[in-house]
């Protein structure tokens, strides 16, 4: 008995050190920053997902509370009773938008759908599609809803190579699963020639 108490109280004084030495191991949030929308990662045994929300009236990037990932038990005795932790108050990624110039106005005729790849408001290369038809000029976000591959135009429309997922060329709506929401739309607008797209 003496001997468990003292792995027990072992472990508990090493635990101490580790979260005051190293506070991002006590962090209760995912360390990488939330991106894209849709964006998943995997955290101290938590799926967390990149939602949009508002801070201060801005437009932010930020995780959701997680949904715990189950865990198969061995037996129902040993199921681990909850616990309540703290509320942590957390930073959102504030999210400025930036207008791009994306293409010339001639790249994109009518009746047609086309991938570009320009910076984003990160900094980082990023993929678009421009669609125009009868009813106008259509810019959207190439990153698929599901879980954030970059989609490819194709004879069918633009399909995920990660899943299988198919949006419509056009409007970016959903005609095939897994994903369950279109593709994200961005403002557009064309001026002496050149799309720009606000992203």
């Amino acid at each position: 008995m003496k001997e468990i108490s003292r792995r027990i109280l072992g472990f508990g004084f090493i635990s101490a050190i580790i979260s005051i030495t190293f506070p991002a191991f006590a962090a209760p949030y995912p360390l990488i920053k939330c991106r894209f929308l849709g964006q998943k990662t995997t955290y101290k045994g938590k799926l967390y997902t990149c939602i949009k929300g508002k801070s201060n009236g801005k437009t932010v990037l930020m995780w959701d509370s997680g949904k715990v990932m189950s865990v198969p038990s061995a037996s129902a005795s040993h199921a681990a009773t909850p616990t309540s932790s703290p509320t942590v108050s957390r930073t959102p990624v504030v999210v400025n938008k930036i207008e791009i110039p994306i293409a010339k106005t001639s790249e994109v005729p009518g009746g047609s759908t086309k991938s570009f790849t320009a910076k984003n408001r990160y900094g980082e290369s990023a993929t678009y599609i421009l669609a125009r038809n009868s009813n106008g000029l259509t810019a959207m976000s190439a990153i698929c809803t599901h879980q954030g591959c970059v989609v490819a135009l194709s004879a069918a429309g633009l399909l995920c190579p990660c899943h299988n997922a198919l949006f419509d060329s056009k409007n970016g709506e959903v005609l095939r699963g897994p994903a369950a929401y279109p593709l994200d739309r961005l403002e557009v607008r064309e001026a002496g020639g050149v799309i720009y797209i606000t992203d």
